[in-house]
């Protein structure tokens, strides 16, 4: 936990100066010191707008930790994670913890087993919504919730007393006793937009049209026979209520996965639909239709409805 110093709270370290990380770090700066570590290749300055407001992003840029980092939070992309950790893992502090966040699923056991059992490992998710505009501005598009629990027995120990730190910070967040569970829902809601907003080259809200609804439903049911097969139940009729609902409450944004494609960078599609597609195969189980859209968006050209 990080703790107060003569200048005040120790700062906060954070990776990925992606939409999301600068979203946060912007959030998070309003109330404390906040450094995000940067390639030589960013910018040094970042910029937050909000409707009509743009202001600097509320961190300092910098290349590497000044001091031992108490708390880390990761805004990398599930393929970018172990790398991530591996290349910050020597300027951690002893007791430090870190905040992991991203779409589609990871392999935390294999991170769990990179840190020390005094390091708390806890896992964000989050309906914030922006987008970038280019290298240096972040659009925060809408509000949204973030649930925020712990990952390994660390963490668990000290999970109220930084959850209540935490929620001085980021607004709208809340404790999880279960994020298991909760990313897989989130996952649900992921793998009805992304991979078919993708393909297709939608806006959320368009994927809602009936022409989509039979592949919404396969996606979604294959993925909760693996999660059923490892132990967690989910409900269909509920998911897809929630996928729908997201769909209508996001309906013009962009999906940060079409967002990646249209901009050459690599998807997160192995950690949504390739993970129920390998997941199903591990467990003799069928996952066609994630098959069939891991396949399409690592491979081919969109088409149309």
């Amino acid at each position: 936990m990080a703790e107060k110093t003569g200048q005040g709270l120790a700062p906060t370290y954070l990776i990925g100066p992606g939409a999301l990380g600068l979203t946060f770090a912007h959030l998070m700066g309003q109330h404390r010191p906040v450094k995000l570590l940067v390639k030589p290749s960013h910018p040094s300055t970042f910029y937050y707008c909000h409707g009509q407001q743009k202001s600097p992003v509320a961190a300092t840029a910098c290349l590497k930790p000044c001091e031992p980092i108490t708390e880390l939070w990761l805004f990398v992309k599930a393929h970018q994670l172990q790398a991530a950790l591996a290349q910050w893992r020597p300027y951690l502090a002893l007791d430090a913890d870190i905040i992991i966040s991203h779409n589609g699923m990871s392999d935390l056991a294999t991170l769990k087993q990179q840190l020390t059992p005094q390091q708390g490992l806890f896992f964000m998710l989050t309906q914030q919504a922006a987008y970038k505009t280019d290298d240096k501005h972040v659009v925060h598009v809408s509000q949204g919730d973030s649930v925020i629990g712990a990952v390994n027995a660390c963490a668990q120990q000290s999970f109220k007393a930084q959850l209540k730190q935490w929620q001085r910070l980021i607004p709208a967040l809340t404790g999880s006793d279960d994020i298991t569970h909760a990313r897989w829902q989130k996952l649900l809601v992921n793998l009805a937009i992304n991979p078919i907003a993708t393909w297709y080259q939608l806006r959320n809200g368009e994927v809602a049209a009936p022409c989509y609804a039979s592949d919404v439903f396969a996606l979604l049911q294959e993925a909760i026979a693996v999660a059923k097969a490892q132990g967690i139940e989910l409900s269909l009729p509920q998911s897809l209520d929630s996928a729908y609902q997201v769909m209508r409450l996001t309906a013009g944004n962009r999906c940060s996965m079409l967002q990646d494609k249209l901009l050459g960078r690599e998807t997160e599609i192995e950690a949504m639909c390739g993970f129920i597609a390998s997941s199903a195969r591990q467990l003799s189980l069928s996952a066609p239709i994630n098959e069939l859209y891991y396949r399409r968006i690592t491979g081919d050209t969109p088409s149309h409805c």
